[in-house]
């Protein structure tokens, strides 16, 4: 079965950071070999930047060594705003394994690779990873003016944007509101293909459409959503990735 991946890897080691890159891009040609699938890698050298979107990757390859936070309480940061899938801590001069063995924190997604990182280990790593994607729930932090979030499969049914601020409509009726670009909260979607743009202020998630007519979509909420002429193949691109996703 086709399973496409992404994957970060967070280092503050610039060489060390670049063998990490060129040994998963190496995973990425196995993939293909043997199943199709694709490997996709981002590659950070700071916390602020990998902890933007971390829920959107499969797999975090953490090792951050020079200043605060280091790689252990990056891992902490990353529990908590909700990432489930795997984390590996990548140990070089902190003995990750003895921090998390005295933290008391008892999960199953933080796993360990030692440096210099050796190709069958992390073959190892790869195949274990493939083995649980799509097993844990991906979730997307939402903070809103209420408080934060995790939402995760379809809980969010539709978004729509007035003004400066986002409404969030969530499945259990809620609506969720927040200071953000429209754009860059559907960018925070990737976790969820179901979710498209129909206009310049609007998402949907095609899976709540209840019906659709000339120019406009009604969700099963109720809300009515005009679709832009240029947005009017978002609907079949979507569900057609879900499709892929599934196979």
């Amino acid at each position: 079965m086709k399973c496409d991946m992404h994957i970060a890897v967070c280092d503050d080691n610039i060489a060390d950071r670049k063998q990490t890159e060129r040994l998963l891009g190496r995973q990425s040609d196995r993939f293909f070999k043997e199943n199709g699938g694709r490997l996709y890698l981002d590659s950070y050298g700071n916390v602020e930047a990998l902890m933007r979107y971390p829920q959107m990757y499969d797999a975090l390859f953490i090792d951050m060594t020079s200043a605060e936070p280091t790689g252990f309480e990056v891992a902490r940061l990353l529990l908590n705003v909700g990432v489930v899938r795997p984390i590996i801590l990548v140990v070089s001069s902190i003995d990750y394994r003895k921090q998390y063995a005295e933290s008391g924190i008892n999960v199953p997604n933080i796993l360990f690779l030692d440096k210099p990182i050796k190709v069958a280990e992390l073959t190892a790593i790869m195949d274990e990873i493939r083995k649980i994607k799509g097993a844990p729930t991906p979730t997307m932090e939402i903070r809103s003016k209420n408080g934060t979030v995790y939402a995760k499969n379809d809980e969010i049914v539709c978004v729509k944007k007035k003004g400066a601020e986002l409404f969030i409509y969530m499945e259990d009726g809620n609506i969720l509101s927040i200071i953000d670009d429209i754009y860059n909260f559907y960018d925070q979607c990737a976790v969820f293909p179901q979710i498209c743009p129909v206009n310049d202020n609007a998402l949907i998630n095609v899976n709540h459409i209840q019906k659709t007519s000339f120019g406009k979509v009604t969700m099963d909420n109720g809300e009515v959503i005009g679709v832009s002429f240029i947005y009017r193949n978002s609907i079949s691109q979507a569900k057609e990735l879900i499709n892929n996703e599934s196979n």
